[in-house]
């Protein structure tokens, strides 16, 4: 009769148990140990390395999800294959710890090597192509960058877990070390995205609590996230003992604590409430439209398609852009001249976020130039021909959690300041739409 107890009681607890709901995956900061980075066959300048260093240090930085180990060795590509093999080696019962090791050029002690096999994971940096030269037709200094960034899972006995390549390149027309400089403080933006892209490093947290459409979910400063960053919202089953996890919405942050974040629901399909888990979406941190606007003034060519780059991550409402357009109704050539006219914008938006619909006010100013090309001339020649202002209100609509349409009203005028080719004035009401891509 007591058994009989015992096992309902068993049975009892299991099956409450599996009706409870899953508990949230709660992401911690993870260990990681950084090489300084690697160049062997590559000449780059003393100055630019230790530039390179240093970026690529506070990417991890202020990612804000690591504890940092600095390591001032330096791997080329077939020292990192050495030091993963070694560090499979070590897990071994049978291996013996040298006192030194040496991988190619580079040596660790014996201590050096035990603090990082007792990191979670060792990131090794190794420049794979460096290429800085002098454009004669162009007149000007470039440069390229090419590094390979190798993560490897010591817990999991040295595998590798990911290998990332940051392609990065910049120029100058006056000197060799600023273009560069310039290649270097492009690899920041690149390496974030691609560390945030790696699953491991991705954050897991969960809803603290919900009121309409803004919620407050577990995290902030102390784990990196940013205003505009972006969270899908995680609906798990179990089927057959299986894991089914799912996107079933998409939330945005909109204010950032210390330990506490606040977002904005732009839609959902499952109900909200304390304990929802919510998974990370790495962005680049920009949104991408193509669009196609008409200027109510026909009479020079109003027709104008475009890209415009709005920065996202780091911002919420206010929103900074830039934009290029081209006045197609401009487009002419002379004989063997060809004239390409191009409309350069910066401004900003106001973005209000309704679900899935949304309103964004902007204003921006620019400048057109001509672009003259010819085969008399090597190099082409620029013109200044107008200025111009844009207002402009824009309707949007998402359609899932990496594109959106929309739909743009305004005024929009360009006055020339040059009579050069024909150069004309056109301004009036601006109608237009287009796609956005979310990078």
């Amino acid at each position: 009769m007591k058994l009989s107890k015992s096992i309902l009681h068993i049975v009892f607890l299991w099956v409450l148990l599996a009706s409870l709901p899953a508990q949230p995956e709660i992401s911690q900061k993870q260990d990681i140990a950084i090489f300084s980075l690697g160049y062997y066959g590559w000449n780059i300048p003393y100055q630019a390395l230790g530039s390179i260093d240093g970026e690529i240090q506070k990417v991890f930085s202020d990612l804000g999800r690591f504890t940092i180990l600095g390591v001032t060795q330096r791997f080329s590509s077939s020292d990192v294959n050495s030091f993963i093999e070694t560090v499979k080696r070590s897990k071994q019962s049978d291996f013996v710890m040298p006192e030194k090791f040496q991988f190619g050029e580079s040596f660790l002690t014996e201590g050096e090597f035990n603090r990082l096999i007792g990191a979670f994971i060792v990131v090794v940096p190794v420049v794979v192509e460096f290429n800085s030269y002098f454009d004669i037709k162009n007149l000007r200094y470039h440069t390229k960058i090419k590094t390979n960034i190798t993560f490897i899972d010591i817990a999991s006995g040295g595998s590798v877990l990911a290998i990332k390549t940051v392609e990065s390149s910049g120029s100058n027309d006056r000197n060799q070390y600023e273009s560069i400089h310039s290649a270097i403080s492009s690899i920041p933006a690149q390496l974030q995205y691609e560390v945030r892209s790696i699953p491991q490093f991705q954050i897991n947290t969960r809803i603290l609590s919900v009121r309409g459409s803004t919620v407050k979910l577990q995290m902030g400063s102390d784990m990196g996230i940013r205003k505009g960053d972006e969270y899908a919202i995680i609906e798990s089953a179990k089927v057959e003992g299986f894991d089914d996890l799912r996107e079933s919405g998409l939330i945005v942050v909109k204010d950032v604590g210390r330990e506490i974040s606040t977002g904005e629901v732009l839609y959902k399909s499952i109900k909200l409430s304390k304990d929802t888990q919510l998974r990370e979406i790495p962005r680049l941190g920009s949104e991408v439209d193509l669009y196609l606007h008409s200027i109510g003034d026909s009479s020079a060519g109003s027709l104008l398609p475009g890209l415009r780059a709005t920065a996202s991550r780091g911002f919420y409402a206010f929103r900074p852009f830039v934009a290029a357009q081209i006045p197609v109704g401009l487009i002419s050539s002379f004989l063997i001249v060809e004239i390409f006219p191009v409309n350069a914008l910066m401004g900003a938006e106001y973005l209000i976020n309704l679900g899935r619909l949304s309103f964004a006010p902007s204003a921006a100013f620019g400048i057109s130039y001509f672009s003259v090309t010819s085969p008399w001339v090597t190099t082409d020649t620029e013109f200044l021909s107008h200025v111009g202002i844009q207002a402009a209100l824009r309707l949007a609509y998402l359609l899932g959690r990496n594109s959106r349409i929309f739909a743009d009203l305004g005024y929009e005028s360009w006055i020339a300041i040059t009579d050069l080719f024909g150069n004309r004035s056109y301004s009036g009401l601006m109608i237009g739409g287009g796609f956005t891509f979310k990078l």
